[in-house]
């Protein structure tokens, strides 16, 4: 079960197992953060990816969309978790939007580039969370959303400070040059 709550003391929310300030996500670093993890290394296909930032009172939009995608049965156990989750305990929620009429599967991209932006945010004092769930393909959210027929979403983002930068939760991974065999001469 997800943990849920408020220090009131130091005003941090935790949202699952990350803590996010409740400072707001300048616009500004996000859009730098997209320049910088440039999706366009990652796709083939002509039509760029795009993106939707819910910050602020537009977390209510985002809000409303998940819920209203919910089950009922889910909605009526989840709701006010969700409420707070999504309007209150993080800062902003990046939508990756992708074509849906190419022949290019947008997944493994979409992984790869995640873990750029990640790793990217990371380096600001920036927890990004990357979230594929099944709402986010429910017609009602599409709709909600404001997404055509040609588009789906890849993921979201779930972007907020803080208190240490979001480095400490990745892997450290093995240097891709200790993988390399080097063949100079005959054998």
């Amino acid at each position: 079960m997800t943990l849920l709550r408020q220090d009131v003391s130091d005003g941090k929310r935790r949202a699952g197992t990350w803590e996010f300030s409740s400072m707001p996500v300048p616009q500004t670093v996000i859009r730098q953060l997209l320049d910088e993890a440039d999706p366009s290394l990652y796709v083939t296909s002509p039509s760029p990816w795009r993106f939707m930032l819910f910050s602020g009172e537009g977390r209510q939009l985002y809000m409303e969309a998940v819920r209203q995608s919910y089950p009922p049965h889910l909605a009526d156990c989840h709701g006010s978790w969700a409420a707070y989750q999504y309007t209150e305990a993080i800062p902003a929620h990046l939508v990756v939007v992708a074509p849906a009429n190419t022949q290019e599967d947008h997944v493994l991209p979409a992984k790869a580039w995640s873990k750029r932006f990640c790793i990217l945010a990371a380096e600001q004092g920036l927890h990004a969370v990357w979230k594929t769930n099944d709402y986010q393909q429910h017609p009602v959210f599409l709709n909600l959303m404001g997404l055509t027929a040609d588009e789906r979403v890849l993921g979201v983002f779930h972007i907020g400070y803080g208190d240490h930068s979001g480095l400490r939760h990745i892997e450290p991974v093995r240097p891709a040059s200790e993988l390399m065999t080097v063949y100079d001469h005959l054998v």
